[in-house]
């Protein structure tokens, strides 16, 4: 079914939740095409919210990762994303959602605010006009994005609390493992991966997650 199905994934690869969707196509062992949103920018404000993650299948255009992720497990059923027990695939989406909500946005803070996490992304939009333009817009929304939700006006103690607790609260979900809800990773898995990878490019989150192994296991073992 993959085989004969065009895909067309926009995909800003440093994006947790573009992470979390390029897992998902790759574990469904799917075949993409990957664009770049800084060159489409047009395509998906007509057809989208104007955000990535987005995916196109068959002409059908769907945003929001959860959107599709659920889509492509619809369309392509193995290996499934979603467990058959009840109260488990409740778990997974709690799960996701503390993943995209909560962890989201110790990674923007960490990546985004704090000094040293910050240092690269201005390299990564380049030195053009365009990119120092996207990049101080990006930069500007950001830090709005994490004023409002209040993450920034925590002191950077505070910030390093809430991380721990949540790695601390992740290594007991990974008991026994090797993947929250057994030997199979479903979506509350490639959820936890790309805000987990998003730390861990982080000078901050990649100490944190070095100091336990449970977690450094798993985000290698879902890369």
């Amino acid at each position: 079914m993959g085989a004969s199905c065009k895909i067309v994934f926009y995909d800003w690869p440093y994006s947790p939740f573009c992470m979390k969707v390029r897992a998902i196509l790759d574990y469904k062992q799917l075949t993409y095409e990957s664009v770049n949103p800084l060159r489409a920018r047009g395509t998906l404000r007509r057809r989208g919210t104007g955000k990535v993650p987005a995916v196109e299948i068959d002409g059908i255009f769907i945003t929001d990762s959860t959107d599709i992720a659920l889509a492509l497990d619809q369309r392509f059923p193995e290996p499934p994303l979603l467990p058959t027990d009840s109260r488990e695939r409740g778990l997974v989406h709690a799960i996701e959602e503390w993943a995209d909500e909560s962890l989201y946005f110790i990674g923007l803070y960490y990546r985004w605010f704090e000094a040293e996490g910050r240092k690269p992304i201005a390299g990564v939009f380049g030195n053009t006009f365009k990119g120092k333009v996207a990049y101080r817009f990006y930069l500007r929304r950001i830090l709005n994005q994490l004023r409002s939700q209040g993450t920034s006006r925590k002191s950077p103690a505070h910030v390093q609390r809430d991380l721990e607790r949540n790695l601390e609260a992740m290594e007991r979900l990974l008991a026994p493992g090797p993947y929250v809800l057994g030997d199979k990773p479903y979506l509350c898995d490639f959820a936890l991966w790309g805000q987990l990878n998003y730390l861990n490019r982080t000078p901050a989150g990649r100490a944190a997650i070095a100091r336990r192994d449970a977690i450094r296991d798993y985000v290698q073992r879902l890369a």
